[in-house]
């Protein structure tokens, strides 16, 4: 089954979108170590759990990203992304990728990626930055696989999550002279 990445259509293509299944299973955190000028995260291994996201800003006006691409196999679209771009610092802030579990480990996350390292290009970026949570230790290795690296921590940014062990953690690619 061929699957052809372009830009995504909306509002049309919201509704394929919204049906993406984020999830991922994680046996594994990252606590987070601060001392009075450094940053350590702690590798921590957890009884199994699945973390469910989407797109929580999809078809808002207050949405950040601008420009977004989509996976489609078969009618269906099975892999999103998005980003925007800064000006002021000219980085690109990677928002959302996601592929549907039947879809992962074939490389249709690294074709994702490539439009916005293309779009960081064409910007003239000096990096691609992005958040996620220190429970995505899969994603984490992941994106540490393709050259990105931790560039910092909010200990705050999932202040609602009940267990208070989410944290937000800043990972980093530098791409020319930043």
């Amino acid at each position: 089954m061929a699957v052809k990445i372009r830009r995504a259509k909306l509002p049309e293509d919201e509704p394929g979108i919204a049906k993406l299944d984020a999830s991922f299973t994680t046996t594994a955190f990252f606590d987070v170590e601060i001392g009075p000028r450094s940053l350590r995260l702690i590798e921590t291994p957890i009884a199994p759990l699945v973390k469910s996201f989407f797109v929580y800003d999809l078809g808002r006006d207050w949405r950040q990203w601008d420009e977004a691409h989509v996976a489609v196999s078969d009618g269906d679209i099975v892999g999103f992304v998005a980003s925007s771009y800064q000006f002021w610092n000219r980085r690109v802030v990677l928002w959302h990728i996601y592929v549907n579990p039947p879809f992962r480990r074939q490389g249709l996350g690294d074709r994702l990626l490539a439009k916005v390292f293309a779009r960081a290009e064409r910007k003239q970026a000096l990096c691609v930055h992005f958040e996620t949570s220190n429970f995505n230790a899969p994603g984490i290795a992941w994106y540490e696989k393709r050259g990105f690296s931790l560039g910092g921590v909010d200990t705050t940014l999932y202040s609602g999550d009940p267990t208070a062990r989410e944290k937000g953690l800043f990972f980093v690619k530098t791409l020319r002279g930043a």
